[in-house]
């Protein structure tokens, strides 16, 4: 993708991105067992000890073991999307805080839930196929947002 613009300030932060380098993060490393996204919620892969794949259908929210975070991923579409490509190690922030997209407006203090088409994050009821709730995490929005956008969660 070519940069067109430019401008005087870049963004605070992107899906994905630790919150800070001071606060206390747990990260372990998985091979992708599918392309992922940065700052998705992703769970273990057919070979659990070593895989992991998106959390992106029924009942996956209740498998999902923490977050693809921002590395030195290197595969990047032409419309700019960035992905840890198959077999790429993941890094996977099991405990801290992060850069997340929201799927619509958020609390700070609620209990964040995953929207399953997107893997973006909601303070949304859950919604049977829709909407599901963490259960092996727990997901909390630090900052809150006014529609869908960015937002700092954190991963217990």
């Amino acid at each position: 993708m070519v940069q067109t613009t430019i401008s005087q300030y870049g963004a605070a932060g992107f899906a994905g991105l630790l919150d800070g380098c001071y606060s206390p993060h747990a990260i372990r490393s998985y091979a992708a067992e599918e392309a992922i996204g940065l700052g998705v919620p992703v769970k273990l892969g057919t070979d659990p000890e070593k895989q992991v794949m998106l959390v992106n259908a029924t009942s996956d929210g209740a498998l999902a073991i923490g977050f693809a975070i921002h590395d030195q991923v290197r595969e990047q579409s032409s419309a700019g999307v960035v992905n840890y490509a198959i077999d790429e190690a993941v890094s996977v922030l099991t405990a801290g805080r992060f850069w997340a997209n929201t799927s619509d407006a958020v609390a700070a203090g609620a209990t964040a839930n995953v929207t399953l088409a997107t893997g973006a994050l909601t303070d949304a009821a859950v919604s049977a196929g829709v909407i599901e709730a963490f259960t092996q995490i727990t997901v909390t929005f630090i900052t809150a947002t006014t529609a869908a956008g960015l937002a700092i969660v954190e991963v217990k």
